[in-house]
């Protein structure tokens, strides 16, 4: 697969803004799904995301409240010839405080990986960070590629840096499972998970010492965030609440729980969902 297609196929994959803007249409939802069916590794896989694509659902991020598409969608126009003309580059729109997004994944983006990765190249006024991830299973040079705002602010890298990335695809389009972080050697980064389950949700956010889980069942119950990154005492947020503890903002953007116990052995979908974000301000 080219630069160009991983590009587009991964563009609706994992995508997070907090902006003035509005909601993606179905009908985004259901290109973005079809494309992501394009990069399925096995028959399965592609079977569910065209399922997905066919009832206009949205990969990923994207079905979450409150979680935004700041991207227009891109046309081609024709040049003379018939030769079909690249459309702009993705770019974070004017206005953006926070965004994480992929916009090229390595050539098997179903292949999780944390650590660390150089910084290969900067674009967009910082805004667009190219990374060499170490060789993958295949042996081969892996590159990922982010834009990345913080508070407004870019983070500050520098080409030939070493940075630490966090990156997971969900396999089955119905059941969240996306992780995104990247964090520079002085501690400023952005992080963002999104995990679904049967039962209520126990979610680990990488490189910030950071666990977020559900504590009811309830629609209105709190998500605690514990571990070294908010100190010794539990955080405490509901939907759209946001805090700053030891220099670490968290936000619940989104949390999802089904009354009761859910059926065992349901696969189809995530009674329980947990969507929350991270950042500290460079």
């Amino acid at each position: 697969m080219t630069p160009r297609a991983r590009q587009v196929a991964s563009a609706g994959l994992i995508a997070l803004t907090i902006a003035v803007g509005c909601r993606s249409p179905e009908r985004q939802a259901a290109k973005a799904a079809r494309d992501t069916s394009q990069t399925a590794v096995t028959p399965e896989q592609k079977q569910l995301w065209q399922d997905a694509a066919d009832k206009g659902d949205a990969p990923g991020l994207q079905r979450v409240p409150v979680v935004q598409d700041p991207v227009a969608q891109r046309t081609r126009s024709q040049v003379p010839g018939g030769q079909p003309k690249p459309g702009p580059p993705i770019t974070i729109p004017p206005g953006t405080e926070h965004e994480l997004r992929i916009v090229v994944y390595p050539d098997d983006p179903f292949e999780s990986y944390t650590g660390r990765a150089t910084v290969a190249q900067i674009e967009q006024n910082g805004d667009f960070i190219e990374l060499q991830l170490p060789p993958g299973a295949a042996g081969k040079p892996r590159t990922l590629a982010l834009l990345v705002r913080i508070d407004t602010n870019r983070l500050p890298v520098k080409v030939g840096e070493v940075v630490e990335v966090a990156y997971q695809l969900r396999r089955n389009p119905q059941v969240p499972n996306d992780v995104i972080a990247i964090r520079n050697s002085a501690g400023a980064g952005i992080g963002h998970v999104m995990q679904g389950a049967n039962v209520l949700v126990q979610a680990v956010i990488p490189l910030f010492a950071l666990n977020a889980r559900q504590i009811d069942n309830q629609p209105t119950a709190p998500v605690q965030f514990t571990g070294a990154g908010v100190g010794p005492k539990p955080v405490d947020l509901t939907v759209g609440q946001t805090a700053l503890v030891n220099g670490l903002t968290v936000r619940v953007l989104g949390s999802i729980v089904a009354p009761g116990k859910a059926p065992p052995g349901l696969t189809e979908g995530s009674p329980f969902t947990l969507n929350v974000m991270v950042w500290r301000v460079p």
